[in-house]
């Protein structure tokens, strides 16, 4: 029996690696493009979040205190029943700019002020106003970019009877 040679036992793999060598991807035809741009995005809708404290005073406006204030990302929830400026009493709360403009209100229950039902010994239902020496209320706002504080006017028989300006805690 015959052997081939070692040298022709390896030729197809030679051959292979001289055609697989010669083998170069093209250059890049073109220029290179920067990525576009991309818009700048809007900023994220955020959210303000106060906890406030109100006392009675014997003679006129109620003191309020601002416990805490937050301010996070977010949007507002769907509003409850809103709170009609033609009640008794509530509050109105308005966001204000640095010149101390109003730029937008919301208008809340009075904390200190509320309506039961009572029943008469008949068992009839009937309205009965009820005054509470002190209360805590919450109050979530939409903080809009411009707002630098926050005003909390009361009113009682509406009339205006008292304002309290508090900062806005810082935001972006």
């Amino acid at each position: 029996m015959k052997t081939m040679p070692a040298l022709y036992s390896c030729w197809p793999l030679v051959l292979l690696v001289a055609l697989g060598s010669s083998c170069q991807r093209p250059a890049a035809a073109g220029r290179y493009l920067p990525p576009a741009p991309t818009p700048a995005p809007a900023a994220r809708p955020q959210m303000v979040f106060m906890s406030f404290k109100a006392t009675a005073q014997p003679a006129g406006a109620a003191a309020i205190e601002l416990l805490q204030s937050t301010v996070v990302a977010g949007a507002p929830k769907p509003a409850a029943a809103a709170v009609r400026a033609g009640e008794p009493a509530y509050l109105r709360i308005a966001q204000l700019d640095a010149r101390r403009q109003v730029v937008a209100a919301v208008v809340v229950a009075h904390p200190l002020r509320r309506a039961v039902e009572t029943s008469t010994p008949e068992g009839a239902l009937q309205r009965q106003a009820v005054t509470l020496p002190e209360a805590e209320f919450f109050v979530r706002l939409a903080l809009l970019p411009q707002a630098a504080g926050v005003r909390v006017e009361e009113f009682i028989d509406q009339q205006s009877i008292g304002t309290t300006d508090f900062p806005v805690p810082a935001h972006d």
